[in-house]
């Protein structure tokens, strides 16, 4: 009982941006008569999965979690069945609502991310990039409520004829069967025989094979797509035929028969496939967009020139007590009497430290925490070992990046090797093929039910996967110079020691393990998964055991620090108290704030030798910490602050003494 003026009303077609940028294309082929224009069907539709929204099956929660928008139902706006006036009312309210509570979220997170509020937290572009946001949820609102208030006009015709209101697409043009070829042939060639011949000329054939295996499943997958296929031509595939209607042949009843068995086995297949294949995609592009986000954080540092000037700006005449009740049980690591001057593990921490400074400071810095001359920076062994080190026979480039520093107890054979920690975009990439496959299998361990059943064999679940790797992760398995360095001085005598933080203390604890030597790591991600995937000379497997993870490594882990909950921990751990706000999720992995925190609780004063340490002005002025107390004898006529900006007043001094100073 349709009539011309209804259809003339309300049969409004908007043209999508695609389809205008594409109709001047001569490559694409335009549809003038109406009936030419195809349809582009929902796969709901064609599984016959759509829906119709009446009065009596209307819910709000139907119709804002539903997905595939105003396609995946149909509205009935007249006759006995249509939904009142009230539920449309109701459904316009649930979408404006939703929708904005979802932008707030989203806003809410970044602002809270940014610490310290909208006006002093977010960068103008952070703003500029939240009002484009708010912008496009209210256009989709205003889009979405639009429809609506069309359909709530058309609930108040009260005629006997059921009306419903749903929405299609339709292609009014298509490419050219010559494009299209031209484009299957150029996304083959750039993303499959490319890739593929790459890595075959690059002779890495594990990951060749597997990427041509898991290719040609996908080009298969993607090309010959059925769901697509079904979608655009063929509506009434899945029609139901009665195989045993009156008057219909044995030979007809089998061939229908037959039919039905394989129409039953693609409808069970597309349900799955499509949505899967949504979500899939979904999940590759957030990880692509997470990756650029972290190589363009560290975006022009390949080479590292960028070392710290005062990482830590200690002021003496000042101490922490030491926790009169629990203090960490780990405050003192001296397990011998050629240890590290006093052992405590602060010591540890200044020294991981070090490996960010400058050059040209670093003896300078040795000198206000020890004390003059006491520990000194030993370049010498350095670069002997390094013109014998033969990098090739570890599958390294001679140019390695990695980052390492020796200090010496005077007159003493007691050495300590420091390694830097994640500094550039080479750093990152050695981050990621270490520990990506350990951070992989601890992700999917959480999500499944009794996770912690797998836990005997995942790390021989990484080890398979690192296989495929094993070249590229020799060039950046900086621990085997770090290794073979720890076993040159050993071989001399010296006594060592290895720490570092981050990816430092990391490449050190594997150093450790490896060397058998004892090895201190701060905020470091742990090797208990990865144990089995570490090479050694000539790329052969040099796995260690959990025995010796328990018994040469010890990692300090803040909490909330999200890089020591990579991996598995071996028994020798401690944890350690974060001051960071909760909104702050890189502040944990401060080594500065892990210094600060384990002076504050284990003392600035040794249990060993009674001698103090000085205190750093970042525990009070950047920390948060209390300020500490002046030693017996200080003159207190500053306080602690005071001496700090007095001190360095480039640093924490206020505009006058910066101005003063030329700062």
């Amino acid at each position: 009982e349709e009539t011309p003026e209804y259809d003339d009303k309300h049969n409004s077609c908007p043209v999508g941006l695609f389809s205008l940028l594409t109709m001047k294309l001569p490559c694409y082929k335009q549809f003038d008569e109406e009936e030419q224009k195809k349809k582009i069907r929902t796969l709901g539709e064609v599984l016959g999965f759509t829906s119709y929204i009446t009065r009596y099956s209307w819910s709000l929660d139907k119709l804002f979690c539903r997905t595939g928008g105003n396609t995946s139902s149909i509205f009935v706006t007249s006759g006995e069945a249509r939904v009142s006036e009230r539920q449309i009312q109701s459904s316009i309210a649930c979408r404006i609502i939703g929708n904005l509570l979802i932008c707030l979220l989203v806003i809410g997170l970044f602002v809270w991310l940014s610490g310290t509020g909208m006006n002093n937290g977010l960068s103008n572009t952070g703003k500029v990039l939240l009002g484009l946001l708010f912008l496009a949820v209210v256009v989709y609102i205003a889009i979405n409520t639009k429809y609506l208030k069309e359909i709530f006009k058309d609930t108040s015709d009260q005629s006997g004829a059921t009306w419903t209101r749903f929405w299609e697409t339709r292609r009014i043009n298509e490419p050219s069967v010559k494009f299209i070829w031209f484009c299957v042939v150029a996304q083959i060639l750039v993303f499959y025989l490319w890739p593929l011949i790459s890595l075959c000329l690059q002779g890495n054939t594990p990951s060749a094979i597997l990427f041509f295996v898991f290719g040609f499943f996908s080009f298969t997958r993607h090309y010959l797509n059925g769901a697509l296929l079904l979608r655009a031509y063929e509506y009434d595939f899945f029609e139901v035929i009665p195989y045993s209607a009156d008057g219909v042949s044995d030979e007809e009843k089998a061939r229908r028969r037959r039919r039905w068995k394989k129409k039953s086995r693609m409808y069970d297949m597309l349900s799955i496939g499509d949505t899967s294949r949504q979500f899939w995609i979904v999940v590759f592009c957030v990880l692509v967009i997470f990756f650029l986000a972290v190589v363009l954080a560290y975006a022009g540092t390949q080479e590292f020139d960028g070392w710290k000037s005062n990482t830590i700006t200690p002021v003496e005449g000042y101490e922490y007590t030491r926790n009169p009740n629990l203090p960490y049980p780990t405050c003192a690591l001296r397990v011998k009497e050629s240890d590290f001057v006093d052992g405590d593990i602060a010591d540890y921490a200044f020294i991981a430290n070090l490996a960010y400074t400058n050059p040209a400071e670093e003896q300078a810095s040795l000198d206000s925490w020890f004390g003059d001359g006491v520990v000194i920076v030993n370049d010498t062994l350095v670069k002997e070992f390094r013109e014998e080190f033969s990098f090739s026979d570890f599958g390294m480039a001679s140019d390695s990046p990695v980052s390492y520093k020796l200090t010496q107890l005077t007159n003493t054979n007691f050495v300590m090797i420091t390694i830097r920690g994640t500094a550039t975009v080479l750093d990152v990439m050695a981050d990621a093929q270490l520990w990506i496959s350990a951070l992989l299998f601890q992700s999917v361990r959480e999500f499944l039910p009794l996770g912690n059943a797998f836990t005997p064999i995942l790390h021989h679940l990484v080890k398979v996967v690192s296989m495929v790797e094993t070249k590229n992760i020799a060039k950046v398995a900086y621990y085997q110079e770090t290794r073979e360095f720890a076993l040159y001085l050993m071989e001399r005598g010296y006594d060592v020691r290895v720490t570092g933080h981050s990816l430092g203390g990391g490449l050190a604890l594997i150093t450790g393990a490896q060397a058998k030597v004892s090895a201190i790591g701060f905020s470091a991600p742990n090797a208990k998964l990865s144990r089995q995937t570490f090479v050694g000379k000539f790329e052969q497997p040099l796995p260690v055991s959990v025995y010796d993870l328990n018994t040469y490594t010890f990692n300090v882990v803040p909490n909330r620090d999200p890089v020591p909950m990579i991996d598995d921990k071996a028994d020798l751990y401690q944890n350690v108290n974060c001051t960071a706000s909760a909104n702050d999720i890189v502040g944990c992995h401060s080594i500065e704030r892990s210094i600060c925190e384990l002076q504050y609780k284990c003392g600035s004063k040794s249990g060993l030798t009674n001698s103090y340490r000085p205190v750093p002005c970042e525990c009070v002025l950047e920390f948060g910490y209390p300020s500490p107390k002046p030693k017996n004898g200080t003159d207190t006529d500053s306080t602690f602050e005071d001496k700090c900006r007095a001190k360095y007043p480039c640093k924490w001094g206020n505009a006058t003494q910066k101005e003063n100073e030329g700062c």
